[in-house]
């Protein structure tokens, strides 16, 4: 298949994966108005280790063995804390603000890099990290009374999904995807699942119904997330994901009558234009001979 046509493929995949997982955001503030934000990541990773051990686990259980099982459980506990950060956000702030703040997570990974591997951060690429910052500052609104918790719980959860992309990374150098995402579901319930034990007796099963589908959901946008990545690069389909952002805001507004300010308005473009800035920087990077 010709590199155009993939590229066309990938961006309407990375649309789909979009569009599933603004649904799983709003059923998410569905249901975290009913269930506690530990079941539902309970369930979420529940849902997302069945789905994924059919497929993992089809060839035996050989395709387990890892030499790398403690990068592992290190990435499982951050995604962990990510998701848990971002779902209550979604609970106390605005629905954009919250996508916007995750939305932010590839700003984190220079920084990731320099303090894990000391990697330099080239001197080109701070003007576009410093305007990302900037809008992520805007977004978290610091004043004299203090910072919005919520806001900044949402930007860690970002920190959290940057170190957990690092720490992908690394891993799949020597491990096949099927098997990253089995330990990454796996131990990401372990570490939850003990929090939750208390929490689902009073619940309805329309909140069981919500629960399920965010697992299916999140499971859906990690297959496609993994199949566009693969045959199209980073810098033709990521921009697609910035769509979240639009979708959140007309979700919050019909939903929950969420209407962004200009704070908001501000912060998510300077983020944006963080973001794209960076993207662009590092394809030009990657088009220069030597």
């Amino acid at each position: 298949m010709p590199q155009a046509e993939q590229t066309r493929q990938a961006i309407y995949l990375s649309l789909v994966m979009v569009s599933i997982a603004s649904t799983a955001a709003v059923v998410t503030k569905y249901a975290s108005a009913h269930a506690s934000i530990e079941a539902i990541v309970t369930v979420q990773y529940l849902v997302c280790l069945l789905l994924c051990a059919r497929v993992t686990l089809r060839p035996g259980l050989a395709n387990l063995r890892s030499e790398r099982l403690g990068l592992h459980l290190f990435r499982g506990a951050v995604g962990v804390l990510g998701f848990y950060l971002f779902y209550a956000a979604l609970e106390h702030i605005p629905m954009v603000d919250a996508v916007l703040l995750r939305q932010s997570a590839p700003l984190t990974v220079p920084l990731v890099l320099w303090a894990w591997n000391r990697e330099q951060v080239p001197n080109r690429a701070l003007w576009p990290l410093a305007i990302g910052f900037i809008g992520v500052a805007v977004i978290l609104r610091p004043s004299t009374a203090g910072l919005s918790w919520w806001h900044a719980g949402g930007f860690i959860s970002a920190l959290c999904l940057g170190i957990s992309m690092v720490a992908t990374h690394k891993l799949a150098t020597s491990e096949p995807a099927s098997r990253i995402l089995f330990y990454y579901f796996f131990l990401s319930l372990a570490c939850v699942a003990p929090f939750s034990l208390g929490d689902f007796g009073s619940l309805r099963w329309q909140d069981w119904a919500a629960m399920v589908y965010v697992g299916v959901a999140i499971y859906a946008t990690l297959r496609l997330y993994t199949r566009a990545y693969a045959i199209a690069p980073a810098h033709a389909i990521a921009p697609v994901n910035y769509l979240a952002v639009v979708l959140a805001a007309f979700w919050g507004w019909l939903l929950w009558g969420q209407v962004p300010d200009r704070w908001s308005l501000l912060g998510s473009a300077l983020v944006i234009a963080g973001a794209m800035l960076t993207l662009h920087l590092s394809r030009t990077a990657g088009k220069q001979p030597g």
